[in-house]
């Protein structure tokens, strides 16, 4: 599909007075002003972010009341049950809560879903077989439960509190739980609304930390050092795909911070197995390499081996479960790959679905863990909304993906007459209805979006600004890094340059291109390039009218060299 590229605009002044105050590169003063920074002073705390900048935790709704809550729960020694979910960030959620709570000297212990027999979210179930069984006196939900209205009022008949961590969208009416946390909540802090269920299990435990110091709890304890947890916010932020500006930003860097100078042994050991060696951590490095690890446990088999290996100090015991974790990621490809295949091969037999504004395929007991990603790469090859669904004893369930351009949840809220259950954010959802139902969703979805989009829908790449491969330089490469952590919110930087020709070029592997780029006129050396996943049978081409491309350093065995990675062409 033919890409849009826009070129970004920033205020000439803008650039002019940061480059001046900063005293930096005026491409990187051009970035800058495309993320609405117009001062030195705010390029200072963006580029080194500190928890000063932080919202207190008491300007979210019922904060104080689930404080005081755990508070009374530790001086009474009650038994305190978290209930998570099974992706990366429920599962980090869970493991944050946990260690603190124990930290603490709470009698504490934890429960996460499995997938496949639960599903997500909070239910009646976990109450009756976990909360009463075993004479719980507080649930705290973990990236679940604000729609767990039944789980509630079951916990609320046998006398257990319940404390809600959530982030994701609220239907019309809340659950009646003793507390609520959920920045998606009327007349909370703007800056607060992008938090994963990490970064509201971390606002609820600074809360915590506080009320517990002001009631001398800390006197014979050691008091937790709440920065040493930010490794575990930093993953669960990154890996569900949140905005990584303001308040988010702030806890992923110093996240990001903590992993790389004292990485947990689980985090260390998971990153190690996923191939990385002797490099600086970035984002991209959990996004791509350690979250689909710990996703997948819970996508194939069950999320507490990613959990056990989060908490573990045992080395040798972390690398058999990073092994599994492995295992288990080739296994979801797999799987992956099978549907993904099905799919693109109905809509090759039936191209006329390509003239609809959205995708929606069904299938008999497809895996339900991966069609998240099925949809999310049916919606990136078409660029259409997609929703993948299995189908078994009458049943669908299944989850969708969009596009920039439209609000997911708001077009399944109406069609929310067809659905029995359906939940999560802008641009990512799931859903369950009636099988018999799924042809009628079809029309309704494709009807709602129809409503929703222009007519002419295309994807666009954002360029930062064009630029000479001559002006590439190590202080703009040292400056680019650090803007980092990119992500959704914060983009990394794409540029653009014209009539590039390509001096040198080797195939690495089956799928990348190393290559050496020069254009006309130029007095510096050739800059070295390396194009990711090039098409299988694509022919080589030496020259380029135009290229979109990101900046790295690439880092190896203590060296480092400019590196050009081409985008779009």
């Amino acid at each position: 599909m033919q890409m849009q590229w826009k070129i970004l605009e920033p205020d000439p002044k803008t650039v002019q007075k940061l480059r001046s105050e900063l005293n930096c590169h005026c491409v990187t003063a051009k970035v800058l002003a495309n993320r609405r920074i117009c001062s030195g002073e705010q390029a200072r705390d963006f580029i080194h972010p500190s928890f000063e900048q932080l919202p207190r935790p008491l300007e979210m709704t019922d904060m104080q009341k689930a404080v005081d809550r755990i508070c009374l729960a530790l001086t009474r020694k009650e038994k305190i049950l978290i209930i998570g979910d099974y992706d990366a960030d429920g599962v980090t959620s869970t493991a944050l809560l946990v260690t603190f709570l124990k930290e603490s000297g709470a009698d504490v212990r934890h429960h996460l879903p499995s997938r496949k027999i639960e599903g997500y979210g909070f239910h009646t179930q976990q109450v009756m077989q976990l909360g009463v069984s075993q004479k719980i006196g507080l649930i705290i939900t973990a990236d679940c439960g604000v729609a767990g209205h039944e789980a509630v009022q079951a916990a609320n008949r046998f006398g257990i509190d319940v404390i809600i961590t959530d982030h994701h969208n609220i239907e019309a009416q809340l659950p009646d739980a003793l507390a609520v946390i959920n920045p998606k909540r009327p007349n909370h802090p703007e800056v607060l609304k992008g938090l994963a269920g990490v970064g509201v299990a971390f606002y609820l435990i600074i809360g915590l930390r506080t009320a517990l110091r002001d009631i001398g709890w800390w006197t014979n304890r050691k008091e937790p050092n709440l920065k040493k947890f930010c490794d575990l916010v930093a993953v669960g932020t990154i890996a569900d795909l949140v905005p990584l500006n303001g308040v988010n930003r702030v806890l992923t860097k110093a996240g990001l911070d903590q992993i790389n100078r004292s990485a947990r042994i689980g985090i260390q050991v998971a990153l190690t197995a996923s191939g990385i060696r002797q490099k600086m951590i970035t984002s991209d490095d959990i996004a791509f390499r350690l979250a689909p690890r710990i996703n997948a446990a819970g996508r194939i088999a069950h999320p507490q081996t990613a959990f056990d290996l989060l908490m573990s100090t045992d080395k040798a015991k972390a690398d058999q479960m990073a092994q599994t974790l492995n295992s288990l990621n080739s296994r979801r490809q797999i799987i992956e790959g099978r549907i993904f295949d099905q799919v693109i091969q109905r809509i090759e037999r039936q191209p006329d679905l390509l003239e609809r504004k959205t995708i929606l395929m069904a299938g008999a007991d497809w895996h339900e863990g991966v069609l998240g990603i099925v949809a999310a790469k049916i919606a990136a090859r078409f660029y259409k909304p997609a929703l993948i669904l299995s189908t078994r004893n009458g049943t669908a369930k299944g989850s969708g993906r969009s596009i920039a351009q439209l609000d997911l949840f708001a077009a399944l809220h109406q069609c929310r007459r067809l659905l029995e259950k359906y939940g999560g954010h802008r641009q990512a959802a799931g859903l369950t209805l009636r099988s018999e139902k799924i042809t009628e969703l079809r029309e309704s979805f494709e009807n709602v979006v129809s409503g929703l989009l222009p007519q002419d829908v295309q994807p666009e790449i954002s360029i930062e600004c064009e630029l000479r491969l001559d002006d590439i330089t190590a202080q703009l490469l040292d400056e680019l890094e650090s803007l980092e952590p990119y992500g959704q919110g914060n983009p990394s930087p794409v540029f653009m340059a014209r009539n590039i020709r390509v001096t040198n070029a080797r195939m690495l592997g089956a799928k990348h291109r190393k290559m050496s780029l020069c254009q006309a006129d130029q007095q510096s050396p050739p800059i070295s390039a390396i194009h990711f996943n090039v098409d299988q049978g694509a022919e080589n081409v030496f020259f380029f009218e135009q290229m979109a491309f990101r900046l790295q350093w690439n880092r190896y065995k203590g060296t480092k060299q400019v590196q050009l990675v081409p985008e779009a062409f």
